[in-house]
């Protein structure tokens, strides 16, 4: 009783100055809830409010105000307020006295594979971002949050409760970095030492939430290793299940997972869904307690760039497969498939000898079809992940394996932790000095902003592995350099790759090919035609392009090899074992034995 009494206490007294935030579901079958913002304290007579242009965790602009309607303003004594829209995301109100402005709308909340908003029957995810309006001059306010939801639901989020369906938060950056997921849903949550795992699961699946338990318990102890103290004592762990669902985001002190319903067996498929959770709880530390300078504090009106984006993504990547190999979720040759297949994906990709890490980084926000992107592009991710484990090599071998990227990911959450501007480049390079005693400018230059090849021969031996030799199976596999999609049965050309034979031919994306050397071509049977070409011969080939039925010569080239294994050297020497334990936490004599 006295503990009640304390909640509607306080809830009470939050009243007193927080914005009151109430979100009414009023047609779920058609995505559809009432917002209201209760504003306090407004003193100034024109007073505006915005929604985001994206959100947290997504580096795109989203225009979410495209969901708002019925949009109406009013005073304390509910008398409606004249307003008029500056821009695509902002009303500003007339206001007449000082004191509460109340704004109300319809938001339309159909956004689930964006991860923004989804209402339907059975639940609705909020990210604030794209659901709740702000003031720029009260978003330090604190508020509170209340839904009106259906009989039955649970209400759970990052946010602490102060009520059924009720949450506080001490300003807006902590709402719109806390989604709700409320709803009908499988709950559980575990306790590891002085925190608590919340795990909330919609859809229906293959689920296994006691194999889930687990494995966050063993990342949570990667994460003490790591980084000693959490920034949290309460953690969310947000799935959504659905058909051919895919993708993930970090938030504050939760996280939400989207995952196809049957993705959590076989094993296979398990591994990439835990990488995932693995890759979102880092994020509470890489980027939600320290970040690049240029995204701290966000700017929720537009793009917030760095050239630092691949160590928030990347050095993330790096070390998600890395957390669940040295807990045991992988083993060792699981976690070396993974390296293998980065590496394949990374030097098959022409994009590496056009665009360096950082300008990738910067140019993240800007959006690139499938074709431009192969080609002239690299990945934050792939390459950010891949040079983040260069990164790692050098500081071992320049410290004696006395220190490594554990070290300077530590010393960046040490010192840069809820820092205002964040760190930049020259921050990154005096810390890596401090660890090793020389200056990275060279490799910052090589291989961030420029376009340097990555040695994965040299880093690869440096633990003493190194990549299988290709096997002569016996056959030749061609390839004219294309990915192909099928259109009703047709093989419609989605990538080009830069000096393939299909581009020196003249083919370009949207073709269709139709015929080769007057054989009937379809997206099914492409690849037998393929194995029975010859390498250095020429062939007809006949396409359609904008409609017009064309012919040009193409010549087959080798494929590259499917895919990579990596292996380990028959004569490591005694450095080479100890960089391997070290890296990976596995006794380089017995790791492949497993």
């Amino acid at each position: 009783m006295q503990k009640l009494l304390f909640i509607v206490l306080l809830a009470l007294a939050l009243n007193i100055n927080a914005n009151d935030y109430t979100i009414t579901i009023t047609d779920a079958n058609h995505h559809l809830a009432e917002v209201e913002v209760g504003f306090k304290g407004v003193q100034t007579k024109a007073f505006s409010v915005k929604l985001p242009v994206w959100r947290t965790g997504k580096y795109q602009i989203l225009d979410l105000a495209s969901n708002i309607r019925n949009f109406q303003a009013f005073d304390a004594r509910n008398k409606a307020l004249t307003f008029q829209k500056d821009d695509k995301n902002t009303w500003r109100i007339f206001v007449n006295n000082p004191g509460i402005v109340k704004v109300t709308y319809q938001v339309y909340a159909n956004q689930l594979r964006s991860r923004v908003s989804h209402i339907d029957a059975t639940h609705a995810f909020l990210d604030a971002s794209g659901v709740f309006v702000y003031s720029e001059s009260q978003r330090d306010k604190p508020l509170t949050v209340k839904l009106n939801v259906p009989k039955g639901w649970r209400s759970v989020s990052g946010m602490d409760s102060i009520g059924q369906h009720q949450f506080k938060a001490e300003n807006y950056d902590q709402l719109v970095d806390s989604p709700i997921e409320s709803g009908i849903h499988a709950f559980d949550s575990i306790k590891v030492e002085e925190q608590t795992y919340e795990i909330v699961v919609w859809g229906k699946g293959n689920f296994d939430m006691e194999r889930v338990k687990k494995d966050i318990e063993k990342l949570h102890y990667q994460a003490k290793s790591l980084w000693k103290t959490f920034p949290f004592k309460r953690y969310v762990y947000m799935y959504h299940l659905g058909d051919k669902l895919r993708g993930a985001t970090e938030h504050l002190n939760s996280t939400i997972i989207q995952a196809d319903r049957f993705g959590f067996y076989p094993d296979d498929k398990y591994r990439k869904i835990i990488a995932t959770t693995a890759h979102e709880f880092i994020h509470t530390w890489n980027v939600k307690s320290y970040r690049p300078a240029g995204i701290t504090p966000y700017d929720y009106s537009q793009e917030n760039y760095s050239d630092l984006f691949w160590m928030a993504e990347g050095k993330t990547s790096y070390y998600d497969n890395l957390f669940a190999v040295r807990s045991d979720i992988f083993t060792v040759e699981e976690y070396l498939e993974n390296v293998a297949k980065d590496i394949h994906t990374f030097t098959h990709k022409p994009g590496r000898n056009v665009m360096s890490l950082a300008q990738s980084s910067f140019d993240t926000w800007l959006p690139n079809d499938a074709n431009r992107r192969h080609n002239t592009t690299v990945s934050i991710y792939v390459k950010g992940s891949l040079v983040s484990w260069l990164l790692d090599k050098e500081i071992r071998e320049l410290t004696n394996n006395k220190k490594s990227l554990d070290d300077l990911s530590y010393l960046l959450y040490e010192k840069y932790a809820s820092s205002e501007i964040g760190y930049n480049s020259t921050n990154v390079k005096q810390l890596l000095k401090k660890l090793t005693g020389k200056d990275f400018s060279g490799f910052w230059s090589e291989y961030v902003e420029d376009i340097k090849a990555i040695d994965f021969e040299g880093l690869l031996n440096f633990y003493g592995l190194s990549v299988e030799a290709p096997k002569d199976k016996g056959e030749l596999k061609l390839t004219f350099g294309i990915k192909t999609v099928d259109a009703n049965g047709i093989a419609k050309i989605s990538i080009v790759q830069t000096d393939s034979p299909a581009w020196n031919a003249g083919l370009e994306v949207g073709d269709s090919i139709v015929a080769i050397n007057g054989l009937h071509i379809t997206k099914d049977n492409l690849g037998e035609h393929l194995d029975n070409l010859k390498l250095d011969t020429e062939y007809s080939l006949h396409y359609f392009n904008q409609g017009q039925l064309k012919q040009t010569k193409i010549t087959p080239s080798k494929a590259p090899e499917e895919k990579l294994k990596i292996i380990q050297l028959q004569t490591a020497t005694d450095a080479q074992k100890q960089h391997f334990d070290s890296w990976l936490k596995h006794d380089y004599s017995t790791a492949f034995n497993k």
